[in-house]
This record gives C-alpha cells, sequence and structure tokens, in this order.
C-alpha cells in the first residue's frame, strides 16, 4: 500500500506500507503524519497555510490522530466535514491511484519491493 498527497503547491513523497503491516492510529501517526509533516509539509507549505484533508479510513479518522493533528497545529476537515465521493475533493481517489495501477499492472510487478522501485520511477516520469 502506498501513502501519498498532492497539494496545490507539489506532491509529497510516497511513504510505503508493508503487506503485512496493520494500519492503526498509532501506526498512522509514527510512520505517516510525522514524516510528512517534517518534509512534506514544512516544503508544500512553509506557512502553514492549508487544510489538511484526508479520506475517512478508521486511522485517519480516529480520535487519537484528530487529536494529534490538532496538537500539532496543523488545520484540518473533521471527519463529519468531509466529502466523500468527491473527484475534486479528492484527486489521489479518483485520478492518481487508478493511473500509478494501471501502469504497475502492465510492467507485472510481483512484489512489494518491486512496486515500490516501480512507483517511484513512475512518479519522476509525471
Amino acid at each position: 500500500m502506498v501513502w501519498m498527497g498532492i497539494a496545490a503547491n507539489g506532491v509529497t513523497k510516497p511513504r510505503f506500507v508493508q503487506p503485512r503491516d496493520k494500519i492503526n492510529s498509532e501506526y498512522y501517526i509514527q510512520k505517516i503524519l510525522k514524516p510528512f509533516l517534517k518534509v512534506d509539509y514544512c516544503r508544500l507549505y512553509p506557512n502553514s497555510d492549508a487544510v489538511f484533508h484526508q479520506d475517512s479510513a478508521p486511522s485517519h479518522a480516529s480520535r487519537v490522530t484528530q487529536k494529534f493533528l490538532t496538537d500539532q497545529q496543523v488545520q484540518s476537515l473533521k471527519p463529519q466535514q468531509w466529502m466523500p465521493n468527491s473527484p475534486d475533493a479528492t484527486p489521489c481517489d479518483y485520478l492518481l491511484w487508478g493511473h500509478l495501477k494501471n501502469k504497475l499492472h502492465k510492467r507485472k510487478v510481483s512484489t512489494s519491493k518491486n512496486n515500490s522501485f516501480f512507483f517511484k520511477r513512475l512518479l519522476e516520469k509525471r
């Protein structure tokens, strides 16, 4: 699995989740959100003038994750404000993932290590 974001100022670094990893709130905060805030958020929005939007995955919507974002002073949409099924609000779901999956399947990649390698190469070509 891959976590990635699209912003008005660019694209985040992809973060890869191993197939057997369980993505609970703690994993999501430690392995995804903290690196995102340290590396990507500061690069894409040095003035912290963004609104963070995510989907309704349990690890995203949990009280623990929402509190973490609040404690980090990240302005974000609360779960009740999320717009499911909106191509404008979730371009990764409606554009990016399908496009990248098609490209990966054409290469018949079989391992997660190879998937990560080819995924990174596809992103470099954009």
